[in-house]
């Protein structure tokens, strides 16, 4: 079988070019014998219908009409007499044309240039031109538009859509309103449109990620809002845009659109059964799946004023009104629901308008997947093969020039990089649907190249004309499609490649303010997206973000022309915080204490705080970017002054005398064999006072002042004791050998606070101590709630069966783990029980709830404890380490930084710890004895060395600052001598020999002694 083009339905005036003898209403389809042909059959691809005219499409790209033509709507000059007959319509210069549209009376073609023709009826302004012309007789371009890609109309009213994604209105409008020239419709600027459709009052527009946009008339619910009123300006559809919508086709008052998939929704008046229900409703104001065609796929779709037509599986499928035949089933009933079409088959298209029907057949057309009758054209968007063809080509003036068209245009780069398949739908705007790894290899690729200067400098200019123009007002687009612009252009390689304070003005700057300008409703949806990204472009986005503010620091600016960045930075880093996408160092500005003074920022931010004052920005509003020894600084900073505060307290100035009526240090002696004790009575007979005034601890019998060495060394042993099972407060694990709270019933509770209390004076007196928490703890004190991770880091076998339980997905999940929702504790020898929600023993952990379960577990393990003892504990705990450490700028941390300022660290750079050594004497960096020290101290294993920091400071953990942060110092003494540390100042008396085989001999003997202290 050849093409053939069929036609049914109205034809009174020649609109189906059956010649003149037709019959008024064609009822069964007949052969459009007039049509242009080809080799194969008809040359038809498109068809538009009016109420009395039709155009017809050759694959040629020329176009033909027949028909009415009372107002020149055949495009053939004159008016007035129709033609039964098809015949061409001329076209100065002999342009070819991609796209065909009819309105009632008037006439629109798209040219393969992107100019735009009108002709016909003007009188409601359908030709886009000036009021007193009412009608036009031959093609006129629309000087107005260019580019344009599509174009649809309703009877009276047009739409089309431009090559830089803007969509035109023109005509009589919904509100009466007339339109003689194009109006753009601003609120879907940014959306990525890709189809548009006209209907008898009312528009829809489809976007590339599915999303359905609705305006006009809805007095039938042919909108799909759920309701009846009109809508001036586009609406998005939110129940829609998990369809995976491809196609709209609009009826005088009714709509249909077309999933991927080929599902068919239907709303709007039902009245001639045009939308399939089987019921003849006035009113569907809500999109519902067509029920007859369920299970089928619905591959092509048209439709007329009142009726409808589908293609399933090469068979027709019409419904709705049927008065005059356009149906094609023989009669001229009705037909309230879709049915098949016997006679027809191998039907690749279909066509209608008004009262008339156009069927296209082909027996040799590949099996159809849904999409459109013809083919249609779509605004320019980036994709990687494209560009890296064109540079692998070096078609630099293409390249530039499709770049330039792109980027000019917010639609068209929300529209770059979408994923070829199902994922760049919409999902209810939970998926993004950029395939992002394209966009970075693609502005890597630009970024790599030898003209990437020039690329930048024009990606800056032209996105200076779309993202950040002021006519861009992101708070007024439809939908959360118009976000994906923040998403693609962070690996744009001009946000972290050569910035100056030039470049984050005109790039940093403007991107920034244009997220800062999202109303909330999109800000969520943004951060929604920021929190699934993966990990490398959740990264990009703080560096490009960071990029800014380093250059803005370098530059000492007032931290508040950083405000935006840095409003943005903090919603990362809380998301961060929950995600652990990234290192809490990726947040860092080192460069923060270099060029500013943190103290007094941190001053002024406390005034304003205390004061309830707004609008001041101060770096200290946001301490996630200060490391972890910038915050350590101004924490110690605080208890220096706390210190000397409580110290001018017990202190009276008589005659120029300081005489003290109270100790002006926190004074503890304790006997070595009896340490706990000591300890813990000498705080319960303190006052409260001198926890702030600085710490001296003696070891009775001992000689050492306390000059710091001592207390290290205090600290040390303490926690040693503290920590052992006679006492049992903590509970050490077998295989992390990291301990926990016992929740044990402990005679006396408050023993936690006062290890507590202790932990806070190491802190607050810069002394290290070993203390094998998990991170879990610092969580806890931070207020913040423990994670699976925490309870693996403390109890690996325990968090890796929660694991295995999470990620198992089999159907027996039940029967293979026999859980509910309990808890067991060991305790004593026996083991008890405990719920972890109300009825917990009766209810089974199941696929459906394990996460639940697996939330509950952790929360009850680390938090709550049996019988809530872990709870009172860990409570009791927190409190002593806030009696001490009442600051705001504990806040400031984040969990695993607290962890370092207490524990310290071991990110030991041993070449570190050479630079930072002062020589006293005769010793400097290159004196023999030094170069022979260092020979041996090389020598030395890790572990050695490790030893030789206990030796040196009393501890082999580093402070927040690593080593660079770190004061040592090394003096001569006698040759014949062991090294002697005096931990209170970090000094090393090295006897001054040259030799540096007999120095590791002494150094290995001094290392192993490093308890006790003695006058040097």
């Amino acid at each position: 079988m050849r093409r053939e083009l069929l036609g049914c339905g109205l034809s009174e005036d020649g609109q189906l070019g059956l010649g003149s003898r037709s019959a008024a209403c064609v009822k069964l389809p007949e052969q459009i014998v007039g049509a242009p042909l080809s080799s194969s059959g008809t040359a038809v691809i498109s068809v538009a219908c009016g109420e009395k005219h039709t155009l017809l499409l050759a694959e040629d790209g020329k176009m033909w009409s027949v028909g009415g033509n009372d107002a020149g709507q055949l495009g053939r000059g004159g008016r007035g007499a129709g033609s039964f007959t098809i015949y061409p319509v001329s076209f100065s210069g002999g342009v070819e044309m991609i796209q065909i549209a009819a309105g009632r009376s008037h006439s629109l073609a798209v040219a393969e240039d992107g100019r735009l023709f009108a002709w016909g009826n003007n009188e409601h302004g359908e030709l886009a031109m000036p009021r007193y012309i009412s009608c036009q007789e031959t093609p006129k371009r629309i000087a107005e538009l260019t580019e344009v890609v599509q174009v649809a109309s309703g009877p009276h009213h047009c739409i089309a859509l431009l090559e830089n994604g803007v969509v035109a209105v023109w005509g009589e409008q919904s509100d009466g309103a007339i339109l003689h020239s194009p109006q753009i419709v601003s609120q879907l600027t940014g959306i990525p449109i890709v189809r548009i459709a006209a209907g008898g009052r009312h528009c829809v527009a489809i976007s590339a990620g599915g999303g359905v946009y609705v305006w006009g008339h809805n007095e039938y619910g042919q909108l799909g809002t759920g309701d009846t009123l009109p809508r001036s300006s586009p609406f998005f559809l939110d129940g829609m845009s998990s369809m995976r919508i491809i196609e709209a086709y609009c009826g005088d008052s009714h709509t249909l659109l077309l999933s991927q998939e080929g599902r068919l929704f239907a709303f709007g008046s039902d009245a001639q059964g045009q939308i399939g229900g089987g019921r003849k409703f006035d009113k569907h104001t809500n999109p519902a799946a067509v029920t007859e065609l369920m299970g089928s796929t619905v591959t092509r779709v048209a439709c007329g004023r009142n009726h409808s037509v589908v293609v399933i599986g090469g068979r027709l499928y019409p419904f709705g009104q049927n008065a005059n035949g356009q149906l094609g089933n023989g009669s001229a009933m009705n037909q309230p629901l879709p049915r098949q079409t016997d006679e027809l088959d191998h039907v690749v298209s279909v066509f209608a308008g008004f009262d008339q029907t156009f069927i296209l057949r082909s027996v040799d057309t590949p099996i159809m997947t849904a999409g459109p009758s013809c083919p249609l054209k779509t605004p320019v968007f980036l994709d990687k093969a494209k560009v890296l063809d064109l540079l692998a080509r070096h078609e630099k003036l293409d390249l530039i020039g499709l770049l330039e068209s792109v980027l000019s245009s917010i639609s068209c780069i929300n529209g770059s990089f979408l994923f070829d398949d199902e994922q760049h739908f919409l999902h209810e705007g939970s998926v993004h649907g950029v395939n992002l790894d394209d966009a970075m290899d693609t502005f890597g690729a630009l970024g790599d190249s030898s003209d990437a200067r020039q690329y930048a400098e024009l990606i800056i200019d032209t996105l200076s004309m779309s993202v950040f123009s002021d006519d861009f007002n992101p708070s007024a687009t439809a939908s959360v499609e118009a976000l994906r612009v923040y998403l693609i252009l962070v690996w744009f390689h001009g946000f972290v490649t050569n910035v100056t304070k030039d470049t984050v003005n005109r790039l940093h700057q403007p991107f920034a303010e244009s997220i800062s300008k999202l109303r909330p409703v999109f800000r969520n949806a943004l951060e929604k997206w920021w929190v699934k990204l993966p990990v490398r472009h959740f990264n990009r986005f703080v560096t490009v973000m960071m990029s800014a503010v380093r250059c803005l620091v370098k530059e000492k600016v007032d931290p508040q022309e950083c405000r935006t960045y840095l409003e943005i930075l903090a919603s990362l880093c809380a998301i961060n915080k929950v995600t652990n996408h990234i290192p809490l160092e990726n947040f860092y500005v080192h460069e923060l204490a270099e060029n500013y003074n943190l103290k007094m920022d941190y001053v002024k931010w406390a005034h304003g705080q205390e004061n309830k004052e707004t609008g001041v920005t101060c770096w200290s509003s946001y301490p996630f970017l200060m490391n972890a020894a910038a915050k350590g600084e101004l924490l110690y900073v605080e208890a220096v002054i706390s210190m000397q505060t409580s110290m001018n307290g017990a202190r009276l100035n008589l005659f120029g005398f300081d005489l003290f009526f109270e100790q002006p240090f926190f004074e503890l002696t304790v006997r070595r064999n009896h340490i706990v004790q000591d300890t813990i009575n000498g705080l319960l007979s303190s006052d409260r006072r001198y926890l702030q005034r600085p710490l001296r601890v003696h070891f009775m019998g001992e000689e050492a002042e306390d000059a710091g060495g001592v207390k290290k060394e205090f600290f040390m042993i303490l926690f040693q004791k503290l920590l052992q099972s006679e006492y049992g407060m903590f509970v050490e694990d077998p295989d992390s050998h990291l301990v926990w709270f016992s929740g044990y019933d402990v005679e006396e509770v408050n023993y936690y606070k006062m290890v507590g209390i202790l932990c806070g004076l190491a802190v607050y007196n810069s002394v290290l101590v070993a203390f094998p928490f998990p991170l879990a703890l610092y969580k806890i004190l931070l207020g913040q709630q423990p994670t699976l991770e925490d309870l693996t880091e403390l109890s690996p076998i325990e968090g890796r069966s929660l694991q295995e339980l999470l990620d198992y997905q089999g159907d027996d999940f039940e029967d293979v783990f026999c859980l509910t929702f309990t808890i067991s504790y060991a305790a004593f020898g026996s083991t008890e029980t405990s719920d972890l929600k109300p009825g917990g023993a009766d209810i089974p952990v199941t696929q459906s709830n394990k996460a639940d379960y697996v939330q509950r577990y952790v929360h009850h393990r680390l938090c709550i404890g049996r019988n809530g003892e872990v709870e009172r504990q860990a409570a009791a705990f927190r409190d002593g380490f806030k009696l001490v450490l009442n600051s705001r700028i504990v806040a400031f941390f984040q969990p695993r930084e607290l962890m370092e300022l207490v524990i310290g660290n071991e990110n030991y750079d041993w070449s570190e710890l050479r630079k930072i050594v002062q020589y006293k004497g005769e010793y400097h960096a290159n004196h023999p004895t030094i170069l022979a020290f260092w020979e041996a101290f090389f020598e030395l294993t890790v572990e050695e060395r490790k030893q030789f920091l206990q030796f040196l400071m009393g501890s082999t953990r580093l402070p927040v600052g690593g080593m660079s942060s770190m004061q040592m110092y090394v003096q001569p003494t006698a040759p014949e001598v062991l090294p002697v540390a005096h931990t209170c100042f970090n000094l090393l008396d090295l006897p001054n020999i040259a030799d540096s085989k007999e120095l590791l001999r002494r150094l290995r003997i001094s290392i192993q002694h490093t308890q006790g202290f003695t006058l040097v």
